[in-house]
C-alpha cells in the first residue's frame, strides 16, 4: 500500500497533504501487536522500506528514530534542546512540549528548521544548550574535529550530545581523495557520506575534544513491539561540569 501509493502519487502532492495521508494510511495497519513509541499508534505491522526499515504508518518514525525518542522522552523537561536535521516525527512531538525550549537546525534545507548552522562553525554562544540531538550528520562532514569541537563549545557542562552515525567494525573508514557522488556511494554507501565511523573511533575522537562519551548499546528481539533496530548503539557524549 505504501510503495504503491509513492509511485503514483506526486511528491510535492505527498509532501503538502502527508499529515492527512497518513492518517488515512495508518488505517490500515491498525492492530494490536505493535506500537509506535513515538506517536503510540497501535497497528497490527509497520510499514517495510525498501532499505529493510521498519516505519510508522501514522507518524513516519524510523527504527533509529523510535529508539531516540524512548531515550530522549525522560529527560525532556525543563531543558534547552538543539536539534541537528531534525526528523518529522521527533520535530513534531517536541515542538508540543511546553517545558523545554526546542530549537531545530539543517544546513541543507532537507528539513524543516528554524536555523540553517553550520556545525564546523556553529553561530550560537558558548554553554547554550543541555541537549544537542545530532543523529546521522557527522558522517557527512569533511572536518568532523572540528564539529565535535563546536557541539562540545555550545553544551552546557554536564550538558549531553545524542550522537549516532552508520557503524562498522574495525576503524573509522575515511579517504579525502574520493569526492565524486558515485565514489562515495560505493565507498561510505550512501553518495553525500565522506566516512564509516566504527564505535571506537567515533568514541576516541569525542574524547580528544574534550567529551566524555559513552556507548549505549541495546539487543531487542528480531520482533520487537516498538519495531526498534535488533542492535543498535547510541553515543551520549557529555560536556564535563
Amino acid at each position: 500500500m505504501y510503495e504503491l501509493l509513492k509511485k503514483i502519487t506526486p511528491t510535492a502532492f505527498i509532501k503538502k497533504n502527508e499529515t492527512a495521508i497518513r492518517v488515512l494510511l495508518s488505517q490500515f495497519y491498525k492492530g494490536h501487536r505493535f506500537v509506535c513509541s513515538v506517536c503510540e499508534f497501535k497497528m497490527a505491522r509497520f510499514i517495510t522500506s525498501k532499505k529493510g526499515d521498519k516505519l510508522c504508518p501514522k507518524c513516519g518514525s524510523l527504527a533509529r528514530t523510535r529508539r531516540l525518542w524512548q531515550f530522549l522522552k525522560p529527560k525532556a523537561k525543563d531543558v534547552k534542546i538543539l536539534h541537528f536535521s531534525p526528523s518529522r516525527s521527533i520535530r513534531r512531538t517536541l515542538e508540543c512540549l511546553k517545558n523545554i525550549t526546542y530549537i531545530t537546525t539543517d544546513y541543507t534545507n532537507e528539513f524543516k528548521a528554524m536555523k540553517c548552522l553550520n556545525i564546523e562553525a556553529i553561530d550560537e554562544p558558548d554553554n547554550q544548550y543541555d541537549i544537542i540531538i545530532c543523529y546521522h550528520v557527522l558522517e557527512h562532514i569533511q572536518n568532523d574535529i572540528k564539529a565535535m569541537d563546536e557541539l562540545k563549545r555550545i553544551t552546557k557542562p554536564g550538558g549531553i550530545c545524542i550522537i549516532q552515525t552508520p557503524f562498522k567494525k574495525g576503524e573509522i573508514y575515511e579517504d579525502i581523495t574520493i569526492r565524486s557522488e558515485e565514489g562515495r556511494l560505493l565507498h561510505f554507501g550512501q553518495k553525500d557520506h565522506v566516512r564509516i565511523y566504527s564505535i571506537e573511533g567515533l568514541t576516541n575522537r569525542l574524547s580528544s575534544v574534550g567529551f566524555q562519551p559513552i556507548k549505549q548499546t541495546y539487543k531487542e528481539s528480531i520482533n520487537n513491539r516498538n519495531g526498534f533496530k535488533t542492535d543498535e548503539t547510541i553515543i551520549i557524549a557529555k560536556k564535563p561540569i
